[in-house]
Protein backbone atom coordinates (compact mmCIF):
# COMPACT_ATOMS: atom_id res chain seq x y z
CA UNK A 1 0.00 0.00 0.00
CA UNK A 2 1.36 3.40 -0.95
CA UNK A 3 1.74 6.17 1.63
CA UNK A 4 -0.92 8.22 -0.19
CA UNK A 5 -3.39 5.32 -0.09
CA UNK A 6 -2.62 4.70 3.59
CA UNK A 7 -3.32 8.35 4.44
CA UNK A 8 -6.57 8.33 2.44
CA UNK A 9 -7.81 5.18 4.22
CA UNK A 10 -6.80 6.53 7.63
CA UNK A 11 -8.64 9.81 6.98
CA UNK A 12 -11.78 7.93 5.83
CA UNK A 13 -11.84 5.75 8.94
CA UNK A 14 -11.32 8.80 11.20
CA UNK A 15 -14.12 10.72 9.45
CA UNK A 16 -16.61 7.84 9.74
CA UNK A 17 -15.70 7.40 13.38
CA UNK A 18 -16.29 11.07 14.12
CA UNK A 19 -19.67 11.12 12.34
CA UNK A 20 -20.87 8.02 14.17
CA UNK A 21 -19.69 9.38 17.51
CA UNK A 22 -21.45 12.69 17.02
CA UNK A 23 -24.70 10.99 16.08
CA UNK A 24 -24.65 8.39 18.84
CA UNK A 25 -23.23 10.38 21.73
CA UNK A 26 -25.23 13.62 21.41
CA UNK A 27 -28.33 14.11 23.62
CA UNK A 28 -31.49 12.42 22.38
CA UNK A 29 -34.09 15.02 23.28
CA UNK A 30 -35.20 17.91 21.10
CA UNK A 31 -33.75 21.26 22.09
CA UNK A 32 -33.43 24.71 20.64
CA UNK A 33 -29.82 23.84 19.88
CA UNK A 34 -30.60 21.31 17.15
CA UNK A 35 -27.39 20.55 15.27
CA UNK A 36 -26.85 18.82 11.95
CA UNK A 37 -23.80 17.30 10.34
CA UNK A 38 -23.32 16.58 6.65
CA UNK A 39 -22.58 12.94 5.90
CA UNK A 40 -20.81 12.67 2.55
CA UNK A 41 -21.51 8.93 2.27
CA UNK A 42 -25.29 9.42 2.47
CA UNK A 43 -25.25 12.80 0.75
CA UNK A 44 -27.36 14.67 3.30
CA UNK A 45 -27.33 16.38 6.66
CA UNK A 46 -28.24 14.26 9.68
CA UNK A 47 -29.72 15.58 12.95
CA UNK A 48 -27.12 14.65 15.56
CA UNK A 49 -29.33 14.61 18.66
CA UNK A 50 -31.03 11.34 17.66
CA UNK A 51 -29.58 7.87 18.12
CA UNK A 52 -31.82 5.71 15.93
CA UNK A 53 -31.86 6.32 12.17
CA UNK A 54 -33.65 4.46 9.40
CA UNK A 55 -34.98 4.56 5.85
CA UNK A 56 -38.17 3.65 4.01
CA UNK A 57 -38.44 2.02 0.60
CA UNK A 58 -40.87 0.85 -2.06
CA UNK A 59 -40.76 -0.40 -5.65
CA UNK A 60 -39.92 3.18 -6.68
CA UNK A 61 -36.44 2.61 -5.26
CA UNK A 62 -35.86 -0.16 -7.79
CA UNK A 63 -34.21 -3.54 -7.25
CA UNK A 64 -32.12 -3.31 -4.10
CA UNK A 65 -28.73 -4.87 -3.49
CA UNK A 66 -29.25 -6.00 0.08
CA UNK A 67 -25.71 -7.23 0.46
CA UNK A 68 -24.42 -3.69 -0.12
CA UNK A 69 -26.91 -2.23 2.37
CA UNK A 70 -25.79 -4.75 4.95
CA UNK A 71 -22.12 -3.98 4.29
CA UNK A 72 -22.89 -0.28 4.73
CA UNK A 73 -24.60 -0.97 8.05
CA UNK A 74 -21.62 -2.93 9.29
CA UNK A 75 -19.22 -0.17 8.22
CA UNK A 76 -21.19 2.93 9.26
CA UNK A 77 -23.48 1.53 12.00
CA UNK A 78 -26.18 4.10 11.22
CA UNK A 79 -29.27 2.56 9.55
CA UNK A 80 -31.11 0.58 12.19
CA UNK A 81 -34.63 0.19 10.75
CA UNK A 82 -36.30 -0.02 7.34
CA UNK A 83 -39.97 0.59 6.56
CA UNK A 84 -41.19 -1.17 3.41
CA UNK A 85 -44.29 -0.46 1.35
CA UNK A 86 -46.56 -3.49 1.38
CA UNK A 87 -49.91 -2.52 -0.08
CA UNK A 88 -52.07 0.27 -1.49
CA UNK A 89 -55.83 0.55 -1.72
CA UNK A 90 -57.95 -2.60 -1.85
CA UNK A 91 -55.88 -4.86 -4.07
CA UNK A 92 -52.45 -3.46 -4.95
CA UNK A 93 -49.38 -5.18 -3.53
CA UNK A 94 -46.00 -3.51 -4.00
CA UNK A 95 -44.18 -5.58 -6.60
CA UNK A 96 -40.95 -5.63 -4.57
CA UNK A 97 -42.50 -6.11 -1.15
CA UNK A 98 -42.10 -9.86 -0.76
CA UNK A 99 -38.39 -9.74 -1.63
CA UNK A 100 -37.66 -6.60 0.39
CA UNK A 101 -39.58 -7.92 3.41
CA UNK A 102 -37.65 -11.20 3.44
CA UNK A 103 -34.24 -9.62 2.79
CA UNK A 104 -34.64 -6.98 5.51
CA UNK A 105 -35.17 -9.75 8.08
CA UNK A 106 -32.43 -11.92 6.62
CA UNK A 107 -29.90 -9.12 7.05
CA UNK A 108 -30.96 -8.27 10.59
CA UNK A 109 -32.71 -4.93 10.15
CA UNK A 110 -35.73 -4.01 12.24
CA UNK A 111 -38.36 -4.02 9.51
CA UNK A 112 -41.78 -2.38 9.29
CA UNK A 113 -44.56 -2.59 6.70
CA UNK A 114 -46.83 0.22 5.58
CA UNK A 115 -50.07 0.56 3.64
CA UNK A 116 -50.81 3.53 1.37
CA UNK A 117 -54.39 4.67 2.10
CA UNK A 118 -56.65 5.86 -0.70
CA UNK A 119 -59.86 7.78 -0.08
CA UNK A 120 -62.04 6.04 -2.66
CA UNK A 121 -61.77 2.40 -1.55
CA UNK A 122 -63.55 0.68 1.32
CA UNK A 123 -61.27 0.95 4.38
CA UNK A 124 -62.02 -2.58 5.61
CA UNK A 125 -61.05 -3.96 2.21
CA UNK A 126 -57.83 -1.95 2.38
CA UNK A 127 -57.10 -3.29 5.87
CA UNK A 128 -57.69 -6.85 4.66
CA UNK A 129 -55.31 -6.30 1.74
CA UNK A 130 -52.63 -5.22 4.21
CA UNK A 131 -53.24 -7.96 6.78
CA UNK A 132 -53.13 -10.76 4.20
CA UNK A 133 -49.95 -9.58 2.49
CA UNK A 134 -47.89 -8.02 5.29
CA UNK A 135 -47.25 -11.07 7.41
CA UNK A 136 -45.84 -9.58 10.60
CA UNK A 137 -43.63 -11.58 12.93
CA UNK A 138 -42.11 -11.11 16.35
CA UNK A 139 -39.40 -8.45 16.16
CA UNK A 140 -41.11 -6.38 13.44
CA UNK A 141 -42.13 -2.76 13.85
CA UNK A 142 -45.82 -2.15 14.52
CA UNK A 143 -47.83 -1.57 11.29
CA UNK A 144 -47.98 1.82 9.58
CA UNK A 145 -50.75 3.58 7.67
CA UNK A 146 -49.46 6.04 5.06
CA UNK A 147 -52.13 8.78 5.16
CA UNK A 148 -50.84 11.73 3.18
CA UNK A 149 -53.57 12.64 0.66
CA UNK A 150 -57.06 14.04 1.14
CA UNK A 151 -60.15 12.97 -0.81
CA UNK A 152 -60.99 13.73 -4.42
CA UNK A 153 -64.51 14.96 -3.61
CA UNK A 154 -66.22 16.76 -0.74
CA UNK A 155 -67.95 13.51 0.24
CA UNK A 156 -64.66 11.64 0.43
CA UNK A 157 -63.02 14.43 2.43
CA UNK A 158 -65.96 14.58 4.85
CA UNK A 159 -65.66 10.87 5.64
CA UNK A 160 -61.89 10.60 5.49
CA UNK A 161 -61.06 10.66 9.21
CA UNK A 162 -63.81 8.13 9.92
CA UNK A 163 -62.64 5.78 7.18
CA UNK A 164 -59.01 6.05 8.28
CA UNK A 165 -60.07 5.08 11.80
CA UNK A 166 -61.88 2.01 10.42
CA UNK A 167 -58.61 0.86 8.83
CA UNK A 168 -56.67 1.53 12.01
CA UNK A 169 -59.16 -0.29 14.24
CA UNK A 170 -59.38 -3.27 11.89
CA UNK A 171 -55.60 -3.74 11.82
CA UNK A 172 -55.32 -3.14 15.57
CA UNK A 173 -57.92 -5.80 16.26
CA UNK A 174 -55.97 -8.31 14.18
CA UNK A 175 -52.43 -7.54 15.44
CA UNK A 176 -53.25 -6.30 18.94
CA UNK A 177 -51.28 -3.04 18.64
CA UNK A 178 -52.11 0.51 17.60
CA UNK A 179 -50.72 1.27 14.13
CA UNK A 180 -48.57 4.31 13.46
CA UNK A 181 -49.92 7.03 11.15
CA UNK A 182 -47.44 8.41 8.62
CA UNK A 183 -48.55 11.84 7.41
CA UNK A 184 -47.60 15.45 6.69
CA UNK A 185 -48.40 18.59 8.62
CA UNK A 186 -51.41 19.79 6.53
CA UNK A 187 -53.14 16.38 6.68
CA UNK A 188 -52.34 16.08 10.38
CA UNK A 189 -53.91 19.43 11.20
CA UNK A 190 -57.05 18.89 9.12
CA UNK A 191 -57.84 15.20 9.58
CA UNK A 192 -55.86 13.76 12.50
CA UNK A 193 -55.49 16.32 15.30
CA UNK A 194 -58.52 16.14 17.58
CA UNK A 195 -59.87 13.09 15.74
CA UNK A 196 -57.17 10.41 15.91
CA UNK A 197 -55.07 11.66 18.82
CA UNK A 198 -54.55 8.21 20.34
CA UNK A 199 -52.31 7.00 17.50
CA UNK A 200 -48.53 7.40 17.24
CA UNK A 201 -47.49 9.83 14.50
CA UNK A 202 -44.68 9.73 11.93
CA UNK A 203 -44.42 13.09 10.17
CA UNK A 204 -42.71 14.04 6.92
CA UNK A 205 -41.11 17.48 7.09
CA UNK A 206 -38.07 18.25 4.92
CA UNK A 207 -37.79 21.96 5.70
CA UNK A 208 -37.75 22.38 9.49
CA UNK A 209 -34.54 22.34 11.52
CA UNK A 210 -36.46 20.83 14.43
CA UNK A 211 -40.04 19.92 15.36
CA UNK A 212 -40.31 22.05 18.49
CA UNK A 213 -43.29 23.95 17.10
CA UNK A 214 -45.19 20.88 15.88
CA UNK A 215 -48.05 20.38 18.34
CA UNK A 216 -48.29 16.60 18.59
CA UNK A 217 -47.94 14.66 21.84
CA UNK A 218 -47.63 11.26 20.14
CA UNK A 219 -44.93 12.14 17.62
CA UNK A 220 -42.40 9.28 17.42
CA UNK A 221 -40.82 9.42 13.94
CA UNK A 222 -39.57 12.19 11.68
CA UNK A 223 -38.89 11.78 7.96
CA UNK A 224 -36.47 14.66 7.55
CA UNK A 225 -35.21 14.10 3.98
CA UNK A 226 -36.09 12.36 0.72
CA UNK A 227 -32.67 12.96 -0.85
CA UNK A 228 -30.49 10.36 0.85
CA UNK A 229 -28.04 8.08 -0.92
CA UNK A 230 -27.54 4.51 0.25
CA UNK A 231 -25.15 1.95 -1.25
CA UNK A 232 -27.21 -0.74 -2.97
CA UNK A 233 -30.14 1.58 -3.80
CA UNK A 234 -30.06 3.46 -7.09
CA UNK A 235 -32.78 6.03 -6.37
CA UNK A 236 -32.89 8.66 -3.63
CA UNK A 237 -33.97 7.31 -0.25
CA UNK A 238 -36.15 8.78 2.52
CA UNK A 239 -34.24 9.19 5.80
CA UNK A 240 -35.95 9.06 9.19
CA UNK A 241 -35.14 9.31 12.88
CA UNK A 242 -36.87 7.78 15.88
CA UNK A 243 -37.65 10.50 18.42
CA UNK A 244 -36.74 8.74 21.61
CA UNK A 245 -34.50 6.36 23.48
CA UNK A 246 -33.62 2.77 22.52
CA UNK A 247 -35.88 1.68 25.40
CA UNK A 248 -38.82 3.58 23.92
CA UNK A 249 -38.00 2.19 20.48
CA UNK A 250 -38.53 -1.34 21.80
CA UNK A 251 -42.09 -0.44 22.82
CA UNK A 252 -43.00 -0.25 19.12
CA UNK A 253 -41.59 -3.67 18.29
CA UNK A 254 -43.95 -6.64 18.12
Amino acid sequence: MTLKKFIQNTWKLWYKGMVTSLIVMCPIFVSDGQSWIFDKDYGLELPTIYQIHGIDISRHNGIIDWQKINEDRIENNLIKFIFIKATEGGDLVDSNFETNWAKAKEHGFTRGAYHFFVSYTDPKLQALNFIINAKHEKGDFVPVLDFENNGRTNKERKELSKNVKIWLETVEKYLGVKPIIYTNKPIFREYIKGKLDEYPIWVADYYSENLNNFDCENLILWQHSDKGKVPGIRENVDFNVFLGTPHKFQKFIL
